[in-house]
């Protein structure tokens, strides 16, 4: 029987994945990802919500295509396009032969990296770029990450020249931009003459069988056996987000060492492993939560708020004061009426709380939806504390 791996080989919700074996789900946008890059003048843009899983998938682009050259970089608020490609031509390397010295056909093969063919960093502009990419005579894939944080409007216009100019000319180059936004003009601006040439792929929240395979995969592979009400608990809790299937895997994993045990019911679970998981949460939102609850005596802000994150809501994730009454009733066994709710729900969209909520106006009413979706399956986590 082969050793079994350490739980933070298996489940990592501190890091985005980067092997394609730890990577479960998302067939689709894989799908249309791997068709998308070898096709040319055609670049996939990967948008979508915070910890859905953009990094994990841009990571393993050079495993899904293992003929095609990858070169991968993380951009920041400070990026514009100069550094942006300076930095990537740091990495990217060309491949040429030459003659040996001395009386001989031998040929000696030697790498450079692209960086050699351009000038100063600061005058890389959208042209030269084209030009030195000219000079790769087999595929590569270029892959921006965390494209978002780019906040030079005249980088991105300079970007969007780029992909047009790669497409019309070079048939060997993909650029890939990831980042998160609720659509691609967000990401990269308005720019009609490139919008034939990128192919939007959205993540969306993962469905529950994809959050299901990512537990019970690596649970298997720590031969931990998880009742099917855990499992079914989990999808509930993760709410879409692979981070958090993570987390809970990771902490499923925790409690049956400390328990000395090999499987996990639903008591186990609730009791121990979520506990963990709120310990080991990401502090930024164990921060939140206890600036948005503080109260100088005893209230009911805590389970108000964590009833937010099971309140009925549209696809925008908008909801209303009635949707947490009914929540309180159906999670807590509490009966509270609107008139109760209502001034919780104001505090919590105020910048004393956070804010942690953002009011929605609709019509003469204000309904309400999380500034950060990823407080939604913390708070679903947070609930099994009470």
């Amino acid at each position: 029987m082969t050793d079994k791996p350490h739980p933070t080989q298996v489940f990592t919700p501190g890091a985005p994945i980067d092997r394609r074996a730890f990577f479960a789900g998302r067939n689709q946008q894989i799908a249309r990802v791997v068709d998308t890059i070898p096709s040319p003048g055609r670049h996939p843009i990967i948008f979508g919500q915070r910890g859905v899983g953009k990094t994990s998938l841009a990571n393993i682009l050079g495993e899904l295509l293992p003929d095609i050259y990858p070169v991968k970089i993380s951009c920041d608020s400070s990026d514009s396009f100069a550094s942006i490609w300076d930095r990537i031509m740091a990495r990217a390397t060309l491949s040429f032969k030459r003659k040996a010295l001395g009386l001989t056909s031998r040929e000696i093969e030697e790498k450079t990296s692209l960086r050699a063919f351009v000038g100063e960093a600061d005058t890389i502009g959208p042209s030269q770029v084209t030009d030195v990419l000219a000079l790769l005579r087999s595929p590569a894939v270029f892959i921006l990450d965390e494209f978002d944080r780019v906040s030079d409007e005249r980088a991105k216009a300079q970007m969007a020249d780029l992909v047009k100019n790669v497409s019309d000319n070079n048939k060997n180059v993909t650029i890939v931009l990831v980042g998160v936004s609720d659509s691609i003009v967000h990401l990269i601006g308005e720019h009609p003459s490139v919008q034939r040439n990128l192919v939007q792929i959205e993540l969306p929240p993962m469905d529950d069988e994809e959050i299901r395979t990512i537990v019970d995969n690596g649970c298997q592979r720590l031969q931990i056996h998880v009742d099917e009400p855990v499992l079914a608990e989990v999808t509930q809790l993760a709410y879409g987000f692979p981070h958090y299937a993570h987390l809970l895997g990771l902490s499923i994993a925790r409690a049956c060492e400390i328990q000395e045990t090999d499987s996990i019911n639903l008591q186990l679970f609730r009791s121990l492993a979520c506990k963990l998981a709120i310990e080991d949460a990401i502090e930024t939102y164990r921060n939140a939560f206890s600036r948005a609850t503080r109260t100088s005596k005893p209230s009911r802000y805590p389970k108000i708020l964590c009833a937010c994150a099971f309140a009925h809501h549209d696809e925008d994730g908008v909801f209303r004061a009635t949707d947490v009454v009914d929540a309180m009733r159906e999670v807590f066994d509490e009966d509270l009426t609107v008139p109760a709710v209502v001034p919780a729900l104001g505090e919590f969209c105020s910048a004393d709380r956070g804010p942690i909520l953002i009011k929605v106006p609709v019509g003469d009413r204000s309904h309400y939806r999380f500034a950060d979706p990823m407080m939604r399956p913390f708070l679903r986590i947070r609930t099994r504390g009470f």
